[in-house]
């Protein structure tokens, strides 16, 4: 009983961070790669498909959360990408929640280049929704993404995601690669009458050392990652803040052979 207590607590909480669905990451800024051609990663694919038009090689990651510190409401992602021709198929597998109440996520994704400025991804996730004592529910929701390489340095994009429990979400977005070891992006994100803005930074020190941080509106919510590299490891330990909600404390783990920074 306390844990169906906490956890009916726990869903009240996340649902208080408008416009955004539930199985969307709160502890780091998961799609900071998204606008861009060099920054890209397998864990940014998962939050926008077109990115994996940017992926030449066989990638892996792991992502996990504690969201607002309650262990009821520990989040667990699992990602692939697999690369074909001209572009890659992605898989994923996501978790939120706990035995009394969990909201699942099976999602099958590809994308693909067209021409040297052009990548769109499409993605289908099989939704469920478990609480104790009553029958599940089952959704299918839909993500179609496309980035536009305006120049070497400069990245837009677009993206959709209809779901049928919640009301469609518009986001889109433009990222500056200054160098290969610095990142600038900055995106909007719409779902019915709520708009959030959000920016970040991503700052690559040294070979083995890298920094992020990040800002969102609506609510005002920031993020902060310590990244370390590990030959073709990467390990990302980082934090979101929320000033009502408080800390998430997350950790994620990227397999995927890079192109050496100009660091090196």
């Amino acid at each position: 009983m306390k844990q169906f207590l906490l956890t009916l607590i726990s869903t009240w909480w996340i649902s208080l961070l408008s416009a955004q669905p539930l199985l969307m990451p709160v502890g780091k800024n998961t799609g900071i790669g998204s606008y861009s051609r060099h920054f890209q990663n397998v864990i940014a694919a998962w939050t926008n498909p077109a990115g994996l038009s940017c992926l030449p090689e066989l990638s892996a990651g792991i992502y996990s959360e504690n969201r607002f510190l309650l262990k009821e409401a520990a989040m667990y992602a699992v990602m692939i990408a697999i690369p074909v021709s001209a572009g890659a198929f992605g898989g994923s597998i996501a978790r939120l929640g706990n035995s009394a109440w969990h909201q699942q996520q099976l999602s099958g994704a590809y994308g693909r280049t067209l021409g040297n400025k052009l990548g769109i991804g499409v993605q289908f996730n099989y939704e469920t929704t478990a609480v104790q004592g009553l029958p599940n529910v089952s959704a299918v929701s839909f993500d179609g993404g496309i980035l536009w390489h305006c120049s070497e340095k400069l990245h837009t994009g677009f993206q959709i995601r209809k779901s049928a429990h919640e009301p469609v979400m518009y986001s889109g977005g433009a990222g500056f690669e200054a160098s290969r070891d610095f990142l600038l992006t900055a995106g909007v994100i719409s779902i019915g009458r709520m708009t959030s803005m959000k920016a970040a930074a991503y700052y690559r020190i040294v070979r083995a050392l890298a920094l992020e941080i990040g800002m969102a509106s609506s609510p005002a919510y920031n993020t902060a990652a310590v990244i370390f590299y590990l030959r073709s490891l990467r390990i990302d330990i980082a934090a979101g803040f929320h000033p009502q909600l408080g800390i998430t404390p997350s950790t994620s783990l990227i397999w995927q052979p890079a192109t050496p920074p100009a660091t090196e």
